[in-house]
């Protein structure tokens, strides 16, 4: 083949290649199957199937305190329920039950039952989990020793929990606000600076209905971020009873 042919050929070749090469689609990324990176976004909308994980229930919450992380000893714990009476000089402990537990009680003493009347009679008038029912408050009993006191403030469950520094104790005091934390693989999600914990409350008009609440818990302060409305419109509304 004469020279100037064979190389008007490999010319038109050449650029017929490159023209493929830049018409050629980019390259896709690989499936990996890892799951896609959760987003940061505190709103979560309504369709999320991060609600639909279970609540917690009372062992479950009370279980986010562990001794081996508390800030203060304790060896027993209780999650105590009491209901008050208004009088006239204030309000009086009526009756009380105990939810939840952990820990053995009574075990280091001396006088087993003199540990058991203190730890049956330690009530408080002040409810460490906000409620919309000011007569009846939740709060917790701890037992060391001989030494047996309530912790029914934000403050002195934060000076018994140091650092918050596991998923439970994020759900303890994000159920401080009055919100009922879910008890999911994925309902507390660690955040800059701590947790953010997925919970739901009764909505306030209908009892058989929930919103949504988002609660970061930051450097020990439990905070709501963001609320949904999860109202099934298929349901008839239920409303609370009038006391």
């Amino acid at each position: 083949m004469p020279a100037v042919r064979l190389r008007a050929v490999l010319t038109v070749a050449v650029a017929a290649g490159s023209a493929s090469a830049c018409h050629r689609p980019p390259p896709t990324a690989p499936v990996t199957g890892e799951p896609a990176p959760v987003s940061d976004d505190p709103a979560l909308p309504p369709g999320s199937p991060a609600y639909s994980a279970p609540l917690c229930n009372n062992d479950q919450l009370l279980g986010g305190l562990e001794a081996t992380h508390a800030n203060t000893r304790f060896e027993h714990a209780l999650l105590r329920e009491t209901v008050l009476k208004q009088i006239d000089t204030g309000v009086r402990p009526q009756q009380s039950q105990t939810l939840a537990s952990v820990g053995l009680a009574c075990q280091t003493v001396t006088d087993v039952p003199a540990c058991a009347r203190l730890l049956a009679s330690t009530v408080a008038s002040t409810s460490l989990f906000a409620g919309s029912n000011p007569l009846v408050v939740r709060y917790l009993v701890l037992q060391s020793g001989a030494n047996v006191r309530p912790v029914a403030t934000r403050s002195q469950l934060l000076t018994l929990l140091g650092a918050i520094d596991t998923p439970g104790e994020a759900r303890l005091l994000a159920a401080t606000l009055g919100v009922q934390p879910l008890c999911g693989d994925d309902s507390v999600r660690t955040i800059d600076g701590g947790f953010r914990v997925i919970t739901k409350r009764s909505h306030a008009q209908c009892t058989n209905q929930y919103e949504g609440v988002i609660v970061d818990v930051v450097r020990g302060q439990p905070t709501i971020v963001n609320t949904v409305d999860l109202r099934d419109r298929t349901l008839s509304c239920t409303t609370a009873p009038t006391p």
